[in-house]
């Protein structure tokens, strides 16, 4: 039967409830919203096997989504009013919860009523009849019936591990073929296969789905492989269809961590080899931690079920990976069967107590009462590092008010403005980042949603020139040059003003009084000096000297004896030592009887230079410290008039406010203008480079000298990734029921404990989530931080990227966690338990814990990634089973095998990346991600398919999706932004839910199909519920995750019309042998005319 919708914008629920028959879909084009095309339409069929558990009614009902989804059964025949169906299904709500609540063993006592619920509790194991051992065989890996998996085994690098190879399983391990290495590749050998199925991460924190034929085609960082194998002989005890050939048959290729070594599979460059070898990367994450070889890195098997196949090997694998027990085995969180409302979308980090009320109150006025409230990023006390907490006019505004500034006391209150007006700057800077983002790629728009400026903040205005005072500046000048011409300045030597400079006037009256007294000495002296000599020359000389020292003659000139003699009073000093050579010669040509005072006077001589010299020096001095003087009275005066000046020329007060507030303006406008070209140059030039590529490397290299700054402020100013935490308390946002995002972080203590308590009794939530990141927060623990003496301390450690990762995500190499670093805590499980310690006694039941796979980027530092998350995720593990009650926890961002195979206890986790609501060309592929993720990580956890927002366009195809994943079912709507219709259709009135037991996951005919890019395969996810099956159909087409341009990629903006068939046997616990179901269908009393005629009389064309 042909199935066809008549638009796309309402998806359908169909019950089918006979074997024999199937139904085929065809989806459609539509239109919904403004100017936005829906290819994205779906489907939900609900089915019962024959002699199930409820009588085979066939119906088929149209439905814009189902309030229930086992509806076949629950709507049971015509004639039954609404009043029942509703009881009904508050009934089974109940039973469901409480049978989850129950202890495993419990659980599984009741299963024998509902073979559905007996084999959802089954812990699967390789050793099952589906499974197809596996042998090695030279280097041949083959099956029982000598089908080859892998030939040309590399028999050198790969041995096998025979311990650990159990229940047809084969464990591989892998050699370093050139010693010691902290990372060696290993080509195990050739695969035989048709297609694949592959788990690769796509960044850091995630991964996604890919399919192909060649392993040169494989993506890096390949973590999970699932291969349909070529047609081949069955084996002798096989089972087989009813023509007698084998079934199909599947193979798992699982990388395995082996102690402190990650295996991961990659493409093989080799394109000469074309049979498509199979490469093993094998690496510690540390650059010092090195080995040599591993015994347990690659897992194979194989089996006929591809989804049984998946559970055990993945627990097998896991196991010997870490420890994390099988989903199965695990105790599911209560919140999973509550509606709930995650505060993300709705307030990003500016989530505060206020906005709690306001989110609920929203949802109550609609009649929808959440269960579950997630409050997510925002609640927790972090900081930046103190360069980076203030914005770049705060930082300059401290560099000119500093506390020897001149016009200290005139610039603090301008200071102070320039502070508390810093918001100015960031709205400004933030809105013309926003106009700008019109410009840019939707991968940098998707940053804006995170901007939290919520540090202290401050900004900077230079206040008026001030106009000096003109004369006291020249003397100033003429001071200066004064001394910089002193014979000491130019000789280089600290003159004795230099020291007593500041200490007032009295120390230059000493200098003069000094030089006062020497210089009189020396007059007395000189006096003497002269008389002795005229007394010499008696009546043997006329001549005198006048008082200037000028000679005078009288009489005429005589012999030798009345020559004229050598005054000393009138030689020049300088020229004395070379008139003194001339003094014994002198001497004897005068009578003897002057000769002896001639000696005399040379002796005194000697004493006079030095005396003179002495006279010199404080002379200098004197005048030194005089310019001084004068210099510092100059000084003063000028300060007085530049005081003046200021106070003539500053605003007011009021007029500063102003003048500051535009300054800051302006200034954010430039700094925003400025930042969105370096992001439009960034998303043109750098983001699409090729990983290694020179454009990559020299900014890599920009941004680790002169572009770190630069980067460092604006990841402060437009994201929390450079926090870190700075107590394990609530910030101000929660201190009192009232309280909103403009509080001041620290100003008060929070009272969290009332809040939440006032949560619950008023809008009769269940439970409260909060959010937490593995290092505490983004960007770790505060060094040095006092409020977190007692619990740990932290180092700040600069991780660096591996090269496997940094080939997926280049930009990590300028990461902020690269850049500013991540501070580890010392005390791992002290932080976790301080921290869920006050979250309880805050009557907190449970946390979200973010950014996960973070640790394999630090374990760069910390003897590499398998290493420091077996010591962080043990950590959590053991403080949440302490703290936490009812294994209340959400792991996210953690998609790398370092994290998933230590999920000991806890057993939910996020199996894609973030729902975001302002990128259309994600909304598909996330769907896509969480089914084909499903497969792989449900084996060990219950898929948590995130958030959504039910008034978006696309809010009818992720609620769907949510309907039929087995995971919670959540929104992160804005308030008084909801659309009511479809949030009905999901919760029942106690705001419950009716969850499907398992993993929503792909059926298997489109289980190696590329339901996003080959244009013709619609995706369809099966589950089960303790009744019934029930099979979602969804067209994901025109938009994928693209791997060269590492973002979400809209391909096919036209839409195309598809269709499929949905059969019960869609439902794996559903299927039967051919033969089987071919008796059923026989047997149906022409099952598919009773289709035909209920489709058209429920409005469905056949």
């Amino acid at each position: 039967m042909l199935l066809r919708a008549s638009g796309v914008c309402h998806p359908y629920s169909i019950a089918v409830s006979s074997l024999g028959g199937s139904v085929r879909y065809v989806s459609r084009v539509g239109r919904i919203g403004r100017g936005n095309t829906r290819r994205e339409c779906g489907l939900l069929a609900s089915a019962a096997p024959a002699g199930g558990c409820r009588p085979c009614i066939p119906t088929i009902r149209s439905h814009r989504l189902p309030r229930v989804l086992a509806s076949a059964t629950a709507r049971r025949t015509a004639g039954v009013g609404q009043g029942d169906l509703q009881q009904q299904q508050r009934s089974y709500s109940v039973t469901q919860q409480q049978q989850l609540q129950q202890p495993q063993q419990q659980q599984q006592s009741m299963t024998g009523s509902s073979p559905l619920l007996a084999a959802c509790s089954q812990i699967p194991t390789l050793k099952h009849p589906s499974t197809i051992p596996l042998q090695l065989d030279g280097d041949t890996v083959r099956d029982a019936a000598g089908n080859e998996l892998i030939n040309k085994l590399n028999h050198k690098l790969v041995t096998l591990n025979p311990r650990e190879s159990q229940h047809g399983a084969i464990v591989l391990g892998a050699s370093s073929e050139y010693g010691p290495a902290s990372c060696w590749d290993v080509i195990v050998g050739s695969l035989k296969f048709k297609r694949y199925l592959a788990c690769a991460r796509n960044k850091l924190w995630w991964m996604t789905p890919e399919w192909g034929t060649s392993m040169h085609t494989l993506p890096a960082e390949t973590q999970f492989l699932l291969l349909e194998l070529e047609d081949g002989a069955a084996a002798a005890d096989s089972s087989s269809n009813g023509n007698g050939a084998a079934e199909p048959r599947y193979a798992l290729v699982l990388p395995l961590i082996d102690g402190d070594f990650r295996g991961t599979l990659r493409p093989n460059r080799s394109w000469s080899d074309r049979q498509g070898s199979l490469c093993l990367r094998v690496e510690s994450g540390d650059d010092s931690k090195l080995g040599e070889s591993c015994d347990s890195v690659l897992l194979l098997a194989c089996s006929t079920d591809p989804f049984h196949l998946v559970d055990a090997g993945v627990a097998a694998g896991a196991a010997l990976s870490g420890g994390a027990a099988p989903r199965a085995a695990k105790q599911l969180p209560p919140s999973l069967d509550g509606f709930g409302w995650c505060t993300w979308d709705a307030f990003y980090s500016t989530v505060s107590a206020r906005g709690l009320q306001e989110g609920l109150n929203s949802l109550a006025a609609g009649g929808v009462n959440p269960q579950l409230l997630i409050i997510d990023d925002g609640w927790q006390l972090t900081d930046v590092d103190p360069p980076y907490g203030k914005a770049p006019t705060a930082q300059l505004a401290e560099k000119v008010v500093t506390d020897d500034s001149p016009a200290k006391e005139f610039l603090e209150g301008p200071k102070e403005m320039v502070l508390i007006t810093q918001d100015t700057f960031y709205q400004e800077n933030a809105k013309r980042m926003a106009e700008a983002s019109d410009f840019m790629q939707q991968e940098v728009r998707n940053l804006f949603p995170t901007v939290a400026n919520t540090g202290a903040i401050a900004h900077h205005h230079t206040p008026p020139a001030a106009t000096w005072d003109a004369p006291a500046d020249a003397a100033v000048a003429a001071k200066e040059a004064e001394i910089s011409s002193s014979q000491d300045y130019q000789r280089g030597d600290r003159p004795d003003w230099a020291e007593q400079r500041g200490t007032g006037s009295s120390k230059s009256a000493a200098f003069v009084a000094k030089a006062k007294a020497l210089r009189e000495e020396r007059q007395k002296h000189a006096q003497l000096l002269k008389q002795k000599v005229v007394s010499s020359g008696g009546s043997s000389t006329s001549a005198g000297v006048s008082r200037d020292g000028s000679e005078q003659q009288s009489g005429a000139q005589q012999g030798p004896a009345t020559q004229k003699p050598v005054l000393l009073s009138t030689l020049d000093l300088r020229t004395l030592p070379q008139e003194m050579k001339k003094l014994p010669k002198e001497i004897q040509k005068l009578p003897k009887e002057l000769q002896k005072d001639f000696t005399h006077l040379v002796e005194d001589s000697k004493v006079v230079v030095e005396e003179s010299n002495q006279v010199l020096r404080l002379a200098a001095a004197e005048a030194a410290a005089e310019a001084e003087a004068r210099l510092e009275q100059a000084r003063s005066d000028a300060e007085v008039q530049f005081k003046k000046a200021i106070k003539k020329a500053s605003p007011s007060p009021r007029q500063q406010f102003i003048l500051i507030r535009w300054a800051q303006k302006v200034a954010g406008a430039l700094v925003g203008v400025a930042t969105a070209a370096f992001l439009m140059f960034y998303q043109w030039v750098v983001e699409p480079a090729p990983p290694h590529s020179l454009r990559v490397k020299a900014f890599a290299a920009l941004t680790q000298g002169v572009l770190r700054g630069a980067m460092l402020t604006f990841f402060a100013s437009a994201s929390d990734f450079t926090r870190r935490l700075t107590s394990v308390e609530a910030n101000a946002k929660f201190s009192r029921l009232d309280a909103g995002p403009e509080e001041d972080w620290e100003a008060v203590p929070a009272d969290f404990r009332r809040v939440v308590l006032s949560i619950k009794q008023n809008y009769n939530v269940r439970y409260v989530y909060c959010w937490h990141g593995l290092p505490a927060y983004w960007g770790g623990v505060m060094p040095d931080t006092p409020t977190l003496a007692g619990v740990t301390g932290s180092t700040l450690v600069y991780p660096k990227p591996t090269s496997s990762i940094a080939e997926v995500e280049p930009s990590l190499l300028w990461s902020p966690a690269v850049l500013a670093g991540v501070g580890i805590a010392d005390n791992p499980y002290g932080l976790y338990s301080a921290m869920h310690a006050y979250l309880a006694s805050s009557a907190v039941d449970g946390v979200k814990v973010d950014c996960q796979a973070g640790v394999g980027l630090v374990g760069s530092v910390l003897g590499g990634g398998p290493a420091a998350a077996r010591q962080f995720q043990a950590a959590l593990e053991d403080s949440i089973a302490l703290h936490f009650p009812g294994n209340h926890a959400i792991n996210c961002m953690c998609h790398s095998s370092e994290n998933f195979y230590r999920f000991s206890r806890t057993a939910v986790a996020r199996v894609s990346d973030d729902y975001y609501p302002r990128d259309p060309a994600s909304s598909a592929p996330h769907i896509g991600a969480c089914a084909f993720n499903s497969v792989y990580l449900g084996a060990i956890i219950q898929p948590d398919w995130d958030m959504f927002q039910s008034a978006h366009p696309a809010g009818v195809l992720h609620g769907m999706a949510r309907a039929v994943s087995g995971g919670a079912v959540y929104v992160s709507d804005k308030p008084g932004l909801h659309d009511f219709s479809l949030l009905r259709k999901l919760v029942l009135p106690d705001g419950s839910v009716l969850r499907a037991l398992l993993p929503g996951r792909p059926t298997r005919d489109c289980l190696f199909s590329d339901v996003m890019r080959d244009k013709k395969t619609l995706l369809k996810v099966w589950n089960v519920n303790p009744v019934v099956g029930v099979v979602g159909v969804f067209n994901l087409q025109g938009s994928s995750w693209d791997r060269t341009k590492r973002k979400f990629h809209q391909h096919d903006k036209r839409g195309q019309q598809l269709e499929t068939v949905v059969t019960p046997a869609d439902v794996e616990p559903f299927r039967l042998q051919p033969a089987a179901a071919a008796a059923a269908s026989d047997g149906a009393d022409n099952g598919s005319s009773r289709w035909a005629g209920a489709a058209a009389a429920a409005g469905v064309a056949a």
